[in-house]
């Protein structure tokens, strides 16, 4: 079973263009409610099926997991959440890697496959500068992550700040309940254009690093002032182990 492609009437919005709404309806139930209530009415039909092992790179819509999932033994309930949703499964890459919950041509970013669809749900990925290139053209980016000032927050469409393990059950148990149909005559809401993650014409720029693995950023302004250059061979990410020679500079992701 292919991946299902319906016309759904969308946001209209071009590259870079993202709403970036924050739910915070205060439970995790009411969150989940929240974001399933808005989906729809952006167009999304939850009653269609997709296989979940489809190519990334062909699907309309993927549930993706990063290193927050911990281990692969918690994989069972991302399937269930990608069948819920008519969604393919996906991954970061250090979750493909390093964690090995998913084989690794399912993983997003700069290096890996690109998703180009109507929905991708991101779970636990903190949204580091390589993964965010591969959902650049995404339509609507929803992100689930525990950490407030994960990145990923910056580059969603809509965002539930929460622990994964209790909000994917919920939202996979919503989405298997008798939901309502979008509008078929809803019109599309233009929104307004933001702005990318980094740009070269911001002072703060230059000299500041991005973890491909985590997305932790090394700002000499904030880390004693040392040069990144001036880092020894052996520093690497603080967050994640990420080796020195991997960190990829902001300004060459505006």
């Amino acid at each position: 079973m292919g991946a299902a492609i319906i016309n759904e009437p969308f946001r209209i919005r071009g590259k870079d263009q993202r709403l970036k709404i924050i739910i915070q309806e205060g439970s995790n139930e009411a969150n989940v409610n929240k974001l399933i209530e808005i989906l729809i009415g952006d167009g999304f039909d939850f009653s269609l099926e997709a296989d979940i092992m489809a190519p990334v790179e062909e699907a309309e819509r993927a549930v993706s997991v990063g290193m927050g999932i911990a281990v692969k033994e918690r994989m069972p309930m991302m399937e269930e959440l990608a069948k819920s949703a008519g969604a393919v499964l996906a991954c970061s890459r250090p979750a493909a890697e390093r964690l090995q919950v998913l084989p690794r041509d399912r993983f997003v970013g700069m290096s890996g496959v690109k998703f180009t669809g109507t929905l991708y749900i991101a779970c636990a990925i903190s949204g580091a500068g390589q993964h965010l290139r591969g959902i650049s053209k995404a339509h609507t980016v929803v992100a689930i992550n525990k950490n407030p000032d994960a990145p990923i927050f910056q580059n969603c469409d809509y965002g539930i700040v929460g622990d994964m393990f209790e909000i994917i059950p919920i939202l996979t148990a919503k989405l298997n309940s008798d939901l309502p149909k979008p509008d078929p005559n809803a019109k599309p809401v233009q929104t307004k254009p933001e702005e990318p993650l980094y740009k070269e014409t911001k002072a703060t720029a230059k000299g500041r690093y991005v973890c491909p693995g985590c997305g932790y950023e090394y700002d000499p302004d904030k880390e004693n002032q040392t040069a990144f250059a001036d880092l020894p061979d052996s520093w690497s990410c603080p967050e994640c182990g990420v080796p020195k020679k991997e960190m990829i500079s902001a300004v060459t992701l505006g």
